[in-house]
């Protein structure tokens, strides 16, 4: 589900638990995974609530972060971006950015199975 807003409270609690202010049900997220502090002057801070999942901002992982507008947020398999009203960053919400990412592990796979083919058959281990 791309490009959905969600709103923030004071306190929000994003997990897999049915009690949390954003509940997403999905296995790589904890009952009660992460929750956004955001104190009256308008400051935002990320917090892991559950260490045995990995809480990422901007690609890192943390444990407790400040938020700022355009920064991604990523629990478990579901990412969002942090966005201020009337702005949109474009970098991480382009249609590139959905987009989903190649794996290059078959290729790299087969390539290893030919480099060892050749070698066996450069060796002698291997006849055609």
């Amino acid at each position: 589900m791309a490009n959905q807003a969600f709103g923030l409270a004071e306190k929000t609690v994003l997990g897999s638990a049915a009690g949390c202010d954003l509940v997403i049900d999905d296995v790589t997220i904890a009952p009660r995974h992460a929750e956004i502090l955001l104190n009256p002057a308008g400051e935002m801070e990320l917090i892991s609530l559950d260490h045995g999942f990995a809480t990422h901002l901007n690609g890192a992982a943390v444990i407790r972060a400040r938020l700022y507008s355009g920064d991604e947020i990523r629990l478990g398999n579901c990412r969002w971006v942090l966005q201020a009203p009337g702005l949109r960053p474009e970098k991480v919400l382009s249609g590139a950015a959905l987009e989903h990412r190649r794996n290059y592990v078959p290729w790299l796979l087969a390539g290893a199975l030919l480099a060892a083919a050749a070698l066996a058959w450069q060796q002698g281990w291997l006849v055609f």
